[in-house]
């Protein structure tokens, strides 16, 4: 194909293509077209395809010039990207309203493309990482066993006593708004209360202790502004609690039939108390391992990354914010959230987070990208076929099913490139200088608090 191109960069990864294309090509797809027209035009006075071009010509003039320029403009941009090795993200921008073509004439275009940016690799192999892993401790798994005695706690009611802190009080509960005043009232029955847990407030604890079956209380709670229910905050409520119940707590005996209980609830092959304690040792060690190999993971991509400042392609960051704003939302439906308290938040300063970590995620994703060509990491059909077949396991399809749903989303491109990703990611880990260290989990928390509160002494001596 006959062209002249002009090729210039206008702005970060953006090019202005000025694209010429021969009058004498142009002439061609312009009898192209007519003979096209004239087979199956119909025309008053004229058989079917028998109509003369003159005709044809006057009758479907912008008919026919639409035509030529939508055969030859995208032609024209493929020959002009293929040529020139641009690597073009998206589709190419057609600047103007129009574009003036004449039968005989040369046609003239300007384009604009987003591009990838061009950078030089730097050295990725033989990266200092270390490998941080918890130590396993016999307190982790106490702690661990304790948790699944309260997970198999029972409430037992008390009737020898009245309530007490760590008691468990059901009320049925009415609540009349006086501040502001509502016409609707607060009611909830068998509202379960643990008298002193945490997020209780002071004056339920307070009108809830010391009573008995069938006993009613009176009390007014005044909820700050910025109490964590919106639908309670800066309001002044008078309730009252009928008392339903008073119950207490009742741990599972720590013995061997215990043990057997949770093996079975787990799907675990234990039978006694020492065998369970060995097998949740086991478990947190391979989860402690699992955390340490995605957390050298994630500081490699980090450490990747630390040297590289190149400019990124507009389009891509974009799409990457939006996809994890999709993602945030989401997770905000699946946690309960309702639709008031996310009017509550700042998506625009939401929105320009994201946009740096998306920014991140891009500069990362097009660096595993050029390490990918230069190593030849290629993902198979197998593997394809592998994760496939994975997916649908997890979503109780089968694989016909999931890789049609894939094919019809255009998903199978993503996730070829994610597998090519972990590829690249396994290689670099393979290739990194790793260390291995233990650390206890407790003792860094507590380093934490620590730093806070230290942090917390300093601002108040500024203060004073």
């Amino acid at each position: 194909m006959n062209l002249q191109v002009a090729i210039a960069d206008v702005a970060d990864c953006q090019k202005e293509l000025t694209i010429e294309i021969g009058a004498n090509e142009v002439q061609e797809e312009y009898n192209k077209v007519y003979n096209g027209f004239a087979r199956y035009a119909k025309v008053p006075g004229f058989r079917e395809g028998k109509a003369p071009r003159t005709v044809i010509k006057q009758r479907f003039s912008k008919e026919i010039k639409s035509e030529v320029v939508k055969q030859l403009v995208p032609h024209a941009l493929g020959h002009v990207i293929e040529d020139h090795k641009l690597r073009v993200i998206g589709e190419p921008m057609i600047t103007g309203d129009d574009i003036a073509v004449k039968e005989g004439e040369p046609l003239k275009f300007v384009s604009r493309v987003y591009v990838l940016p061009e950078f030089e690799l730097k050295n990725y192999k033989g990266l200092q990482l270390t490998k941080r892993i918890a130590e396993i401790t016999d307190e982790g798994v106490e702690q661990v066993i304790a948790e699944l005695r309260e997970n198999a706690a029972q409430l037992i009611p008390v009737e020898d006593r009245p309530s007490q802190t760590g008691d468990f009080v059901s009320v049925n509960l009415v609540g009349k708004y006086l501040d502001p005043i509502e016409e609707e009232d607060l009611k909830s029955d068998d509202l379960v209360i643990e008298l002193g847990g945490n997020g209780v407030h002071p004056e339920f604890n307070e009108h809830l202790t010391g009573v008995k079956e069938g006993d009613e209380r009176q009390f007014t709670v005044k909820y700050p502004e910025d109490f964590q229910s919106q639908e309670l905050a800066g309001k002044t409520i008078a309730f009252t609690a009928t008392v339903s119940a008073v119950k207490i707590k009742e741990l599972p005996e720590l013995n061997d039939e215990f043990a057997e209980e949770i093996a079975e609830e787990y799907g675990e092959e234990y039978a006694t108390i020492e065998e369970m304690q060995a097998q949740i040792r086991e478990n947190l060690i391979a989860n402690a391992d699992a955390e340490a190999t995605a957390s050298v993971r994630d500081n490699l991509l980090s450490a990747l990354a630390q040297d590289y400042d190149f400019a990124l392609p507009e389009p891509l960051v974009e799409r990457q914010a939006n996809s994890r704003l999709q993602n945030f939302l989401q997770q905000l439906f699946r946690s309960g959230m309702p639709p008031q308290a996310m009017q509550q938040i700042n998506w625009e300063e939401r929105k320009e987070a994201e946009l740096k970590n998306a920014a991140t995620d891009v500069r990362i994703a097009l660096i595993l990208g050029r390490i990918a060509e230069a190593e030849q990491v290629v993902v198979t059909r197998d593997d394809i076929d592998d994760e496939i077949e994975r997916i649908a396991a997890a979503v109780g399809q089968s694989p016909e099913q999931v890789e049609a749903r894939l094919t019809k989303e255009d998903g199978l491109s993503s996730i070829e490139s994610r597998l090519r990703s972990d590829k690249v990611i396994d290689f670099l880990v393979s290739q990194a200088e790793i260390t291995t260290e233990e650390f206890d989990p407790k003792q860094t928390t507590e380093q934490v608090a620590d730093e806070v509160n230290q942090d917390k002494a300093e601002g108040a001596g500024e203060s004073a």
